[in-house]
């Protein structure tokens, strides 16, 4: 009976060899049907969306829009400032007065008629026209009454901090996706690894068993050489697998803002996490995701403050601005608080109405219409693109799932085939080539079956960005 362990003069080569081989054989990663939360995947995606440096710079610039907006507000309050100045001055101009030219005539003549001196003479007088040792010190309330660029500048900060916001939920929207993706991946390779791995004992073993029995003469160099050669490039395989899970690794910490070579820890998914809207076609999902993006939202709230910038404009053009200013203090030479004359109180209303500027007001309201149009044909084409998008996450889903089926058939003819050559090789009826083969085959088969595995959780993960889903 030509069999192996008559060749080699005994059954434990092959035992060994028999048990090596079947390790190849067990690997699977077939996701069950059924719906589980992957509470580790879950556990990282808060993480996440905790530490994450750029979506932490998103919540710092919502912090800013939000000062933004409350400065708009405080102009609608009164400003109240308080002033003061004090002056000192010598020489300069002087109004000359001729009083004692015009008055002394008069006294004289009093004098004559009373025989009296009690009507002195006085002197011209030149007074200097800085003032010397005066202060004024007031406090000033200027009111808005009427202000048109106040209020519409309020009106679009608020809407640009709703748009801020959405811009940041988008971001959430995506930092989530990536995250899902990155760790997906990382899983994909870790599975390659372990793939790769497993026949790497394979393949020791059976190089093992074909130098037993090149040294026992019952086969010829070739097969170690063959084996040899097969072994070397699995080996090439690992070393290539082992680089894209560590850089899958230290992609996946980068956006959870920890040491890039930390350690993940490994859940399997165990079933879609998609949540369907009703009838899961793709019309009900493009209905979903123009009713949940938050770039859309985004881009409407945009535009509402382009269409409030150029109410803005075009308000500034045909109406004036009115405000009430107010003056309270004491003005006088030197500060004599307890002179009633000192102090004072003025108001006025100042109307300010720009009547003609050489049309730039004009020019300023067509830029905001054109700024408004432009945003307009932004949105239209965002509708575009969310479309676009859910559509092609839609297809690719389909795409995946109908690969992942043929994948899995695929592995399991290649396992049937691989457990029938086995056989065949260990009761002699098959050359080492064809065992090279077969166990090539089985690798490559399980291989794709782990990669498409996978991308139907990718795939998903790029569904439910393009939903805004949870």
């Amino acid at each position: 009976m030509n069999t192996v362990h008559l060749f080699i003069g005994g059954n434990s080569h092959l035992k060994r060899l028999a048990q090596a081989i079947a390790l190849s054989s067990v690997w699977t990663t077939q996701p069950a049907a059924a719906q589980l939360a992957n509470h580790t995947l879950q556990a990282y995606v808060e993480t996440g969306l905790a530490q994450n440096v750029a979506l932490r710079r998103e919540g710092i610039a919502v912090a800013l829009t939000t000062q933004q907006v409350r400065q708009a507000a405080g102009l609608f309050q009164p400003l109240v400032q308080l002033g003061a100045t004090y002056s000192l001055a010598n020489g300069g101009r002087t109004i000359d007065l001729p009083v004692g030219d015009l008055v002394n005539p008069v006294y004289s003549t009093l004098n004559t008629l009373t025989g009296t001196n009690r009507f002195p003479q006085i002197a011209n007088v030149s007074a200097q026209l800085l003032p010397n040792n005066f202060q004024e010190t007031k406090v000033r309330i200027i009111q808005p009454l009427f202000n048109t660029d106040i209020y519409f500048n309020y009106k679009a900060q608020k809407e640009l901090l709703s748009a801020q916001q959405a811009r940041q939920a988008a971001y959430r929207n995506t930092l989530r996706h990536q995250i899902e993706v990155a760790y997906y991946q990382y899983l994909q390779a870790g599975s390659a690894v372990s793939i790769y791995r497993t026949t790497t004992q394979t393949l020791a073993e059976l190089l093992r068993v074909n130098q037993a029995r090149l040294n026992a003469g019952l086969t010829t160099n070739d097969a170690v050489y063959n084996t040899k050669a097969q072994l070397a490039g699995n080996q090439r395989d690992l070393a290539t697998a082992a680089n894209r899970r560590q850089l899958a690794r230290t992609n996946f910490n980068y956006l959870l803002n920890r040491p890039l070579d930390d350690s993940i820890a490994v859940e399997e998914p165990s079933g879609t996490t998609l949540a369907a809207p009703e009838g899961a076609n793709l019309s009900a999902y493009r209905t979903a995701s123009l009713a949940q993006r938050p770039e859309l939202e985004q881009v409407t709230h945009a535009e509402a403050a382009r269409a409030l910038g150029l109410r803005q404009r075009r308000a500034a053009r045909l109406y004036p601005q009115l405000n009430w200013v107010t003056d309270l203090g004491y003005q006088g030479y030197g500060y004599h608080f307890d002179v009633p004359q000192q102090r004072f109180q003025f108001m006025q209303f100042a109307l300010s109405w720009d009547l003609f500027r050489g049309g730039i007001k004009r020019g300023e309201e067509q830029l905001a219409r054109l700024a408004l149009d432009d945003v307009q044909a932004q949105r239209a084409d965002l509708v575009q693109q969310l479309q676009l998008q859910v559509t092609q996450a839609y297809d690719n889903l389909a795409s995946a799932r109908e690969a992942n089926t043929a994948a899995v058939a695929a592995q399991l003819n290649a396992e049937k085939s691989f457990a029938i050559v086995r056989r065949r090789y260990v009761e002699g009826q098959a050359i080492v080539l064809e065992l090279l083969d077969a166990t090539a085959r089985q690798t490559n088969a399980q291989l794709a079956r782990v990669i498409a595995g996978y991308d139907v959780f990718i795939r998903e993960a790029e569904l439910r960005q393009a939903l805004a889903a949870e």
